[in-house]
């Protein structure tokens, strides 16, 4: 190579040449025929991979550099991103996309920081402000830290208070839910031991120890039932209505509290958790037309306030809605919407394939209709595997063999997004924690 026809980039004291038309591979190199080198403060090894391009017209990310970095580097030479070899696009679409990511979650968590500090120095009333901080856990001090506890445990008494008088039912002789109301369990092992060549569950159905009583309904039977009221309830067992008077009246005085005290009422009812508070609490009230319908002996039918009671668990959420990991796995269920809805998709086409094949194949004794086969279609497409249908033909069971197969395909290609965005967002915010700590 001439040196009259060369350039010389000095890149932090090591020097490179470069001809005249392999230099106009950087646009923003401005070369003049009078200076024949130039000095760049510029990291070596990202550099390399812009000489080596400017050579052999190849751009490759170096695997020791990070690909940030790089990006840099070719926006410093003026390098279109596009010019990057297909073996490196995987490196670099992932890295942008944890990128956007971390954009989209910053900007979520910082946005409503500034908005509750915005609208807190409006409100001239520090009480509330100090009220709605300890409420809402934002301080850090002992006071926010004894509300919290004592929260948590009203909400744990609440919920295990529920689920233990459901024990207390069951050991007084109530009726409980059950497909098959048995004489003993002997009996119905007995039924199962003995039956062979897949029959059991049809000989256990003719037994005369059993009486299968499911199927068709939508509730097993009455919710007044299964939940603890005055009709159902003795002097051992009446103690837990006593608890339930107790957290309505924590739950309800803390949700007037956060009403009042609340920054912006509009912002409070824009959060799906606070939803939750009401609508749970509003169950939770149901129970009280119940128990006055007791009283009174009305034959009103309350079932549907009573069915309510099962959304009582969803105040767990409550609890762990402060938690970054919690945030984080909302906000990547959010941003994976698409990807969930293809897996949906793809199971839905899936459920409706195999169950049609299946309905036609096997007998009707084991699929009675369609739709009782999309059940199997979605338990062994999503590899639960209940086992209360079987396919029996050699038809069938290739085809259940490639309905299982397809599930786990068509999950294992859609999951992995969901966890490599949380367990980016999630190192990320460890470390930023860690980081916080040491200042």
């Amino acid at each position: 190579m001439d040196a009259k026809e060369a350039t010389t980039l000095n890149i932090t004291g090591l020097k490179y040449k470069l001809s005249k038309d392999a230099a106009k591979k950087l646009p923003n190199l401005k070369v003049t025929s009078d200076v024949t080198e130039y000095s760049f403060e510029r990291p070596r090894q990202s550099f390399e991979a812009v000489y080596n391009y400017c050579l052999v017209g190849k751009l490759h990310i170096p695997p020791t550099v990070c690909i940030g970095e790089f990006l840099e580097e070719l926006e410093f030479w003026g390098i279109d991103v596009k010019d990057l070899e297909k073996c490196c696009h995987h490196r670099y679409v992932l890295f942008m996309r944890e990128q956007e990511n971390l954009r989209g979650f910053l900007r979520c968590t910082e946005a409503e920081i500034v908005h509750y500090e915005e609208v807190e120095k409006n409100v001239t009333n520090n009480l509330k402000n100090r009220m709605w901080r300890i409420i809402d856990n934002q301080n850090n001090d002992i006071k926010t830290k004894a509300y919290f506890v004592l929260s948590t445990a009203v909400i744990l008494l609440a919920i295990f208070g529920v689920a233990f008088s459901t024990v207390s039912i069951t050991n007084q002789g109530g009726s409980t839910d059950s497909h098959f109301s048995t004489k003993s369990s002997t009996e119905y092992t007995t039924a199962v031991y003995n039956s062979t060549d897949g029959a059991w569950i049809n000989e256990s159905l003719r037994n005369d120890s059993q009486t299968y009583t499911g199927g068709g309904k939508i509730f097993s039977n009455a919710a007044r039932d299964k939940v603890l009221t005055t009709k159902n309830s003795s002097p051992e067992t009446r103690w837990f209505l006593y608890i339930e008077h107790f957290t309505n009246a924590f739950f309800t005085v803390e949700l007037i509290l956060r009403l009042v005290c609340c920054p912006s009422l509009r912002r409070y009812f824009q959060g799906y958790l606070n939803w939750l508070d009401i609508i749970v609490l509003v169950a939770s009230y149901g129970r009280y037309i119940v128990l006055v319908a007791d009283m009174t002996d009305s034959s009103t039918d309350a079932d549907p306030l009573l069915y309510l009671q099962m959304f009582r668990v969803l105040r767990l959420l409550r609890i762990i809605e402060n938690v970054p990991a919690f945030k984080i796995l909302c906000y990547s269920v959010r941003i994976g919407r698409k990807d969930l809805m293809t897996m949906i998709l793809f199971l839905f086409m899936g459920m409706l394939l195999f169950s049609n094949f299946l309905y036609f194949v096997e007998s009707n004794e084991e699929f009675n209709s369609i739709p009782d086969a999309w059940w199997f279609s979605i338990v062994t497409m999503t590899t639960v595997g209940f086992g209360d249908m079987v396919p029996r033909t050699s038809v069938g069971r290739v085809i259940g063999a490639l309905c299982a197969l397809s599930g786990v395909l068509f999950i294992s290609l859609t999951i992995p997004i969901f966890v490599n965005t949380f367990q980016s967002l999630y190192l990320y915010a460890s470390f930023n924690s860690k980081r916080l700590q040491k200042q």
